[in-house]
């Protein structure tokens, strides 16, 4: 499971259906070394799908190693 903290960027409220840009700090970030530029990701709170997103640009930690 990839755990992130998520906010919304210039937005007050993100209503369902809405369109934000987001940022997602990671809890673990060795577990999101796979994500790239273009990927789409599923977002949930529990098994229902919260949303989806399009990765923009992604920014690893130095700590960040990939895993094999």
């Amino acid at each position: 499971m990839s755990i992130a903290a998520l906010w919304v960027e210039d937005v007050p409220l993100l209503r369902p259906g809405g369109r934000a840009v987001v940022r997602l700090v990671p809890l673990t970030p060795a577990h999101w070394t796979r994500v790239e530029t273009g990927q789409h990701i599923t977002m949930h709170e529990d098994r229902t799908v919260a949303g989806t997103a399009v990765v923009l640009k992604v920014r690893l930690p130095t700590s960040a190693t990939p895993t094999q």
